[in-house]
């Protein structure tokens, strides 16, 4: 099986994974839930979720715990002042899909871009943007190896996805007054 997205990785040690741990007060072994009420969807397929509901990684339906979530983001080259960023990935879904796309496309909201060095201005997903792009990897990470998310078996996908998936964090300094 294939754990990767095809890129190099970090290998998730267990010091690393340990180390990962310290960016969150949640516990390693606890399971990743839904943080608020969401209704999402679209005219004939809306999906609502409340609070503390157990969050299900698609295509498989499976359920993930903080310490699997912490392994994927030392996989993808996350450092543990990300952690909080990618435990809301995962909270609300990780970006996995039904087997018809996948990594989805992410809004960083609030002064933590600006803490971690997120970049809000050209060449986001540039090579010099170390937190938007391991960030934006989580997602298609989780996809794999907390959703099951296997070519051919579990997507109907035809031509793919590309590497990370969208990362963007809202410039709220940089709107008009109002």
């Amino acid at each position: 099986a294939m754990y990767t997205d095809g890129l190099p990785i970090i290998v998730p040690t267990e010091e690393k994974v340990k180390e990962m741990l310290t960016g969150t007060s949640h516990k390693p072994d606890e399971i990743i839930t839904v943080q608020r009420d969401v209704e999402v969807g679209m005219d004939t397929m809306r999906f609502r979720h409340k609070k503390g509901d157990v969050v299900q990684f698609m295509p498989m339906y499976r359920t993930a715990t903080v310490e699997q979530v912490a392994v994927n983001a030392v996989m993808a080259g996350c450092k543990p002042e990300y952690f909080p960023i990618v435990l809301a990935i995962a909270e609300a879904g990780g970006g996995t899909g039904d087997g018809r796309g996948g990594g989805g496309s992410f809004v960083v909201s609030g002064p933590i871009y600006k803490e971690i060095g997120m970049n809000v201005s050209y060449g986001r997903g540039s090579p010099g943007n170390p937190p938007n792009i391991a960030i934006g990897r989580v997602g298609r990470l989780m996809w794999r190896n907390l959703g099951g998310y296997k070519e051919t078996v579990s997507t109907i996908m035809t031509y793919g996805g590309g590497g990370a998936a969208l990362l963007h964090a809202e410039y709220a300094e940089g709107l008009p007054p109002g």
